[in-house]
């Protein structure tokens, strides 16, 4: 079986991650594996084996669509994996050609497709053999948005578990960090993740303990509109923008707990790692997070944008006691390997 991975993304965000994942789980397991990333991208550069620079002009461009056949006629795999939205319309027009492989497709996240004509075409039509949800409720947006359901199966974003003990508070975090209690949460600055509704929760939380700091790990198109929003509020002082790390294990080694207000959110991988790093977590009901989060067991759940549930979680959280080994162990069947079990099955049966 050869598997050929498309992903267009120029940024390195939890798509590409599963996508690089998935890719060296199943050349683990002794499986062909391609990967076909923008060769303007971050995922190309993270990638050594098997990897393959795909000149990407748009989603309806003649030249990608002409730069992808170039790579399947080279590559000739049994099954294309389309990553991103993106990736996916030329694939389509390919197998329109009469290019001859089975078309998979993840779908990350869980907006509607109703929108866009475009959307509805990409996701409702012969040429793909399986959509792939990430989560019950990315699945639950697709059939509600009349997609077959028989074509859709969820499999969950893996994660690869890392020790705790191998990481440190980073050398430049620490001292800005000592001796408070951190609320930290790692994400894209972009709308739907709610950066603002964070803050306000944090200012609540501040007004009433002032040995607390927040930690915000990330960049993206909303950074400096963010920390313009920040700096209306007294906490501004308490709050660390990093901007990009790379060392974002060793980031969660500085929280005490991890957050996330997303308003949508197909599963969320950011809040898998700092369970597996022993973290409760305060979250909010957005997509498949409450899949990860089981409220008051390892962690709490609020209404989307209500930063006043969110701030009493907080708060009550930074005074509850977790066990460390629960937390752990309640996001055991995140893995990347049982990802790629599960996948390796779908690719299996839809060759028949």
């Amino acid at each position: 079986m050869r598997v050929l991975h498309v992903d267009t993304g120029k940024e390195w965000r939890g798509g590409q991650r599963q996508a690089l994942l998935l890719h060296r789980g199943l050349i683990e397991q002794g499986v062909e594996s391609f990967l076909a990333a923008n060769s303007h991208g971050a995922l190309i550069k993270k990638c050594e084996n098997n990897i393959v620079s795909y000149g990407f002009k748009g989603e309806v461009s003649p030249v990608s669509l002409w730069n992808i056949i170039r790579i399947i006629k080279k590559i000739k795999p049994d099954i294309v994996h389309s990553h991103d939205a993106h990736s996916l319309t030329p694939l389509i027009l390919a197998k329109i050609m009469r290019f001859k492989f089975k078309l998979v497709h993840t779908r990350r996240v869980d907006f509607s497709i109703r929108k866009n004509r475009l959307s509805k075409f990409k996701y409702d039509n012969r040429y793909i053999d399986k959509i792939v949800a990430i989560s019950e409720a990315v699945k639950k947006v697709l059939v509600s948005d009349g997609i077959d359901e028989s074509k859709i199966e969820v499999i969950y974003s893996g994660v690869e578990f890392k020790n705790p003990d191998d990481y440190e508070c980073p050398s430049d975090l620490k001292p800005l960090l000592d001796g408070y209690k951190v609320i930290g949460c790692v994400a894209n600055f972009a709308d739907h993740k709610d950066h603002k509704t964070l803050i306000k929760a944090f200012n609540k939380v501040y007004e009433i303990r002032k040995d607390v700091k927040l930690l915000l790990v990330g960049d993206g198109p909303l950074f400096y509109e963010t920390l313009d929003f920040a700096k209306k509020y007294p906490c501004f002082n308490n709050i660390v923008f990093t901007g990009f790390r790379e060392d974002v294990y060793s980031c969660l080694k500085c929280i005490d707990i991890f957050a996330m207000t997303s308003k949508e959110e197909g599963l969320c991988t950011s809040i898998i790692d700092a369970l597996s790093f022993g973290l409760p977590v305060v979250a909010t009901k957005a997509g498949g997070i409450p899949e990860i989060v089981k409220d008051g067991i390892n962690g709490y759940l609020a209404e989307v944008k209500n930063s006043s549930k969110i701030a009493e979680l907080f708060l009550y959280s930074l005074d509850s006691k977790f066990n460390k080994n629960n937390l752990i162990y309640s996001v055991k069947e995140f893995s990347f390997e049982k990802m790629t079990f599960n996948y390796k099955k779908i690719y299996k049966r839809i060759m028949g």
